[in-house]
């Protein structure tokens, strides 16, 4: 079974806290330890940071082993190395694709067990 929550927010720094709420939320359902919730937040807002537009849409499914976070529509420097290099700290895998729209959307993949 695939546990999916979808949120849209509007863009700016003053939201990251609501889906820091929302992420915890699913962290503790799923039974995450507290230091993977914590990547799993910073993250996800080290890439809402560069949302384009006025409003960025966060998906989070869950399987049985990983749970991945898509956020988009996202400006073209959210794949600069800097911030690269801090979201592969954060997190087991990163990606970034192209949306259906053109626009560029971030994966982020954690794995459930808290060890990489």
């Amino acid at each position: 079974m695939t546990d999916v929550v979808s949120l849209t927010l509007p863009a700016g720094p003053g939201w990251n806290g609501v889906a820091e709420l929302v992420l915890a939320g699913l962290g503790a359902r799923l039974d995450l330890p507290y230091d993977r919730i914590d990547e799993l937040q910073l993250a996800t807002s080290t890439v809402l940071a560069d949302a384009a537009g006025s409003d960025v849409r966060l998906e989070a499914s869950a399987s049985e082993d990983r749970v991945d976070i898509r956020v988009g529509p996202l400006a073209v420097a959210a794949g600069d190395p800097g911030r690269r290099r801090v979201l592969d700290t954060l997190a087991d895998g990163v990606e970034f694709d192209p949306g259906e729209d053109g626009a560029v959307w971030a994966v982020l993949t954690f794995a459930r067990g808290g060890a990489r």
